[in-house]
């Protein structure tokens, strides 16, 4: 019998509180862009160097309201169900472990491949997973560390990460939304920015007053 075909999977942390449209679209563009065979949302439970975010029960559902209409998409609560600090690289040692003979792939916002190389143990990061940067507004791959870790580990082609097993960065062309979860959470971003299903959800928890 042939070997199976290692599945590309993808994952997508934050603190998504709340989830908003730049999340989800990021999300869907990152799953087509990609050819993942699956995408998971995952939510921290507590970042290492942010304030303690909302509730974890009302964040995962949030999520979950967010990307019910799309089952390309799926919530994963390995983060949440832990009570330590959020290190990627402690997530991915065990979403390895959970998929040996798969290849994962992180996705990560320009804002923080340019400073990379300051997150827990980063070069274990890429020897666990490929990058994949999403475009962000005001940061560019020409700051911070973004130049010597693309000339080390860039990648030029979705095809090249189905090749290794890991420790590729593929810069992502997605189109850039300027919204911020401080905004949908103090109420001044646009209703297109919103997703209605977690601003009802918003507002009957009354959730992010005060």
């Amino acid at each position: 019998m042939a070997p199976a075909t290692p599945l590309l999977r993808g994952f997508y942390g934050g603190t998504f509180d709340p989830i908003h449209q730049g999340h989800l679209q990021s999300a869907l563009y990152v799953q087509q862009a990609c050819k993942l065979d699956s995408l998971d949302l995952l939510p921290c439970h507590l970042p290492p160097h942010r304030d303690s975010p909302s509730s974890s029960a009302h964040r995962a559902e949030m999520v979950r309201l967010a990307i019910a209409p799309y089952p390309q998409l799926r919530l994963n609560l390995l983060e949440l169900e832990r009570d330590t600090p959020s290190y990627t690289v402690d997530t991915l040692t065990e979403l390895r472990r959970q998929y040996p003979s798969d290849i994962l792939c992180f996705v990560i916002g320009m804002d923080s491949l340019c400073y990379f190389t300051r997150w827990h143990r980063w070069p274990d990061i890429l020897v666990l997973c490929h990058l994949l940067v999403l475009q962000r507004p005001g940061y560019s791959a020409a700051s911070g560390d973004a130049p010597g870790l693309l000339q080390q580990f860039g990648s030029q082609s979705v095809s090249a990460l189905r090749a290794a097993k890991h420790g590729h960065i593929l810069l992502l062309q997605n189109p850039p939304v300027d919204v911020s979860a401080t905004a949908i959470r103090s109420g001044s971003a646009p209703a297109s920015l919103q997703i209605s299903d977690v601003q009802t959800y918003i507002q009957q928890h009354g959730l992010y007053r005060g």
